[in-house]
């Protein structure tokens, strides 16, 4: 029974100090707004474009992604200490990790799954 309670308490203080740390990163105000962006369709080759928005409703940065047959909101982005900020999204039923990161002001992208990975060129819109 002491080692339930102990492994129980472990998991409780790594639980807290996990959610501390990841607290204590932002997502920079910067890449909010809007930006269009543009890929190759990788099944395709066809070239694909349109509008994403990052925005914050309070400490919740998202990506809306606006397509062709609607719109995909990504889970909240996550910041890392390697300056890219990571969130996940799902179209058509496949799951995608979505990377963004803040080079010069500009916003680079990249898009990948099990078997392919998509750079997306973005230009601020607003």
């Amino acid at each position: 029974m002491k080692t339930i309670i102990r492994f129980f308490t472990a998991c409780m203080l790594y639980a807290c100090c996990f959610s501390l740390s990841a607290q204590q990163k932002e997502v920079p105000k910067e890449i909010l707004g809007k930006w269009s962006y543009s890929f190759e369709d990788p099944q395709t080759g066809q070239p694909s474009a349109g509008l994403c928005t990052i925005k914050q409703d309070g400490k919740i940065t998202t990506a809306t992604f606006e397509l062709d047959y609607g719109t995909i909101t990504t889970t909240p982005l996550r910041p890392n200490d390697n300056g890219k900020f990571y969130a996940n999204m799902e179209v058509q039923g496949s799951p995608l990790l979505v990377v963004f990161a803040l080079i010069d002001k500009n916003l680079s992208c990249n898009v990948s799954a099990d078997s392919f990975e998509i750079p997306v060129l973005m230009k601020r819109v607003e």
